[in-house]
Protein backbone atom coordinates (compact mmCIF):
# COMPACT_ATOMS: atom_id res chain seq x y z
CA UNK A 1 0.00 0.00 0.00
CA UNK A 2 2.59 2.41 0.45
CA UNK A 3 4.46 1.62 -2.74
CA UNK A 4 1.51 2.75 -4.36
CA UNK A 5 0.81 5.52 -2.15
CA UNK A 6 4.63 7.14 -3.27
CA UNK A 7 3.86 6.32 -7.23
CA UNK A 8 1.00 7.91 -7.05
CA UNK A 9 2.35 11.13 -5.49
CA UNK A 10 5.74 10.68 -7.75
CA UNK A 11 3.20 10.81 -10.76
CA UNK A 12 0.90 13.82 -9.45
CA UNK A 13 4.34 16.07 -8.93
CA UNK A 14 5.84 14.78 -12.68
CA UNK A 15 2.31 15.77 -13.53
CA UNK A 16 2.48 18.74 -12.20
CA UNK A 17 6.24 19.76 -13.64
CA UNK A 18 5.38 18.38 -16.87
CA UNK A 19 2.42 20.73 -17.38
CA UNK A 20 3.28 23.89 -15.66
CA UNK A 21 4.05 26.91 -17.69
CA UNK A 22 7.22 29.00 -16.64
CA UNK A 23 5.63 32.65 -15.89
CA UNK A 24 8.53 35.63 -16.20
CA UNK A 25 7.29 39.00 -16.12
CA UNK A 26 9.97 41.57 -15.72
CA UNK A 27 9.93 45.11 -15.58
CA UNK A 28 13.20 46.95 -16.09
CA UNK A 29 13.68 50.47 -14.81
CA UNK A 30 15.30 53.35 -15.93
CA UNK A 31 19.07 52.32 -15.18
CA UNK A 32 18.56 49.03 -16.27
CA UNK A 33 18.67 49.35 -20.21
CA UNK A 34 21.49 46.69 -20.63
CA UNK A 35 19.69 44.59 -18.78
CA UNK A 36 16.56 44.69 -20.20
CA UNK A 37 18.72 44.49 -24.01
CA UNK A 38 20.05 41.78 -22.77
CA UNK A 39 17.09 39.74 -22.32
CA UNK A 40 16.29 40.58 -25.85
CA UNK A 41 19.67 39.08 -26.91
CA UNK A 42 19.17 35.78 -24.49
CA UNK A 43 16.08 35.33 -26.59
CA UNK A 44 17.55 35.84 -30.51
CA UNK A 45 20.98 34.31 -29.57
CA UNK A 46 18.98 31.11 -28.48
CA UNK A 47 16.78 31.05 -31.16
CA UNK A 48 13.37 31.71 -28.54
CA UNK A 49 9.89 32.47 -29.76
CA UNK A 50 9.91 36.32 -28.91
CA UNK A 51 7.77 39.74 -30.41
CA UNK A 52 8.95 42.94 -30.01
CA UNK A 53 6.71 45.89 -29.58
CA UNK A 54 6.44 50.09 -29.32
CA UNK A 55 3.36 51.34 -28.90
CA UNK A 56 4.19 55.01 -29.31
CA UNK A 57 2.54 57.03 -32.20
CA UNK A 58 3.41 55.60 -35.63
CA UNK A 59 3.36 58.81 -37.58
CA UNK A 60 5.26 61.38 -34.84
CA UNK A 61 6.89 59.13 -33.04
CA UNK A 62 7.52 55.82 -34.56
CA UNK A 63 8.16 57.31 -37.88
CA UNK A 64 10.96 59.43 -36.90
CA UNK A 65 12.88 56.82 -34.74
CA UNK A 66 12.49 53.50 -33.78
CA UNK A 67 14.50 50.53 -33.24
CA UNK A 68 15.07 47.96 -35.96
CA UNK A 69 12.80 45.12 -35.57
CA UNK A 70 10.22 46.43 -33.22
CA UNK A 71 6.53 46.30 -34.90
CA UNK A 72 4.26 49.14 -34.17
CA UNK A 73 1.17 49.53 -32.60
CA UNK A 74 -0.14 53.20 -31.43
CA UNK A 75 -1.59 53.08 -28.44
CA UNK A 76 -2.93 56.43 -28.72
CA UNK A 77 -4.78 55.60 -31.71
CA UNK A 78 -6.29 52.34 -29.88
CA UNK A 79 -6.93 51.19 -26.61
CA UNK A 80 -5.82 48.11 -24.13
CA UNK A 81 -8.44 45.63 -25.67
CA UNK A 82 -7.43 46.45 -29.39
CA UNK A 83 -3.98 46.16 -28.13
CA UNK A 84 -4.57 42.57 -26.92
CA UNK A 85 -6.75 41.20 -29.55
CA UNK A 86 -4.56 41.93 -32.26
CA UNK A 87 -1.60 40.51 -29.65
CA UNK A 88 -3.70 37.67 -30.06
CA UNK A 89 -4.59 37.17 -33.50
CA UNK A 90 -0.39 37.67 -34.61
CA UNK A 91 1.17 35.68 -31.90
CA UNK A 92 1.11 32.82 -29.72
CA UNK A 93 1.11 32.20 -26.43
CA UNK A 94 4.78 30.58 -26.98
CA UNK A 95 5.61 33.90 -28.20
CA UNK A 96 8.05 35.73 -24.89
CA UNK A 97 6.65 39.82 -25.25
CA UNK A 98 8.91 42.69 -25.10
CA UNK A 99 7.45 46.10 -24.93
CA UNK A 100 8.31 50.05 -25.17
CA UNK A 101 6.43 52.90 -24.69
CA UNK A 102 6.99 56.86 -25.26
CA UNK A 103 7.37 57.40 -21.25
CA UNK A 104 6.57 54.31 -19.27
CA UNK A 105 3.39 55.43 -18.56
CA UNK A 106 1.44 52.20 -20.53
CA UNK A 107 3.29 49.60 -20.24
CA UNK A 108 2.26 48.07 -17.47
CA UNK A 109 -1.18 47.81 -18.26
CA UNK A 110 -0.35 46.36 -21.31
CA UNK A 111 1.72 44.27 -19.53
CA UNK A 112 -1.39 43.38 -16.93
CA UNK A 113 -3.78 42.68 -19.76
CA UNK A 114 -1.40 40.41 -22.07
CA UNK A 115 -0.86 38.47 -18.15
CA UNK A 116 -4.48 38.00 -17.60
CA UNK A 117 -5.03 37.27 -21.19
CA UNK A 118 -2.78 34.27 -20.55
CA UNK A 119 0.79 35.38 -22.26
CA UNK A 120 3.47 33.93 -19.18
CA UNK A 121 6.04 35.59 -20.72
CA UNK A 122 6.22 39.74 -21.00
CA UNK A 123 9.17 41.92 -20.28
CA UNK A 124 8.72 45.83 -20.07
CA UNK A 125 11.16 48.76 -20.01
CA UNK A 126 9.13 51.34 -17.73
CA UNK A 127 12.31 54.56 -19.14
CA UNK A 128 10.70 54.85 -22.02
CA UNK A 129 11.90 54.77 -25.84
CA UNK A 130 14.49 58.26 -24.87
CA UNK A 131 16.20 56.65 -22.40
CA UNK A 132 16.38 53.43 -23.90
CA UNK A 133 17.27 55.07 -27.13
CA UNK A 134 19.78 57.18 -25.41
CA UNK A 135 21.76 54.20 -23.49
CA UNK A 136 21.60 52.12 -26.31
CA UNK A 137 25.30 51.83 -27.22
CA UNK A 138 25.18 50.50 -30.74
CA UNK A 139 22.84 47.11 -29.39
CA UNK A 140 19.85 48.14 -31.99
CA UNK A 141 19.84 49.78 -34.97
CA UNK A 142 17.46 52.86 -34.65
CA UNK A 143 15.75 53.40 -38.38
CA UNK A 144 13.00 55.43 -39.29
CA UNK A 145 10.26 55.31 -41.30
CA UNK A 146 6.40 53.70 -40.74
CA UNK A 147 7.59 50.23 -41.55
CA UNK A 148 7.01 47.75 -39.17
CA UNK A 149 9.42 45.17 -38.19
CA UNK A 150 12.33 46.61 -41.03
CA UNK A 151 13.37 42.66 -40.78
Amino acid sequence: MKRISFLLIMLFILICLTSCKKEEYKKYNIGQEKEFINQIYDYIDNNKEYCLIDVRDLETEYATGHFKGFINYSIEKGNTSEFVYKIKSMYSKEKAIFIIDKDGSKVEELMAALKEEGYPKIYIYLGGYGNLEKNNNDDFIVVTGTDDCGC
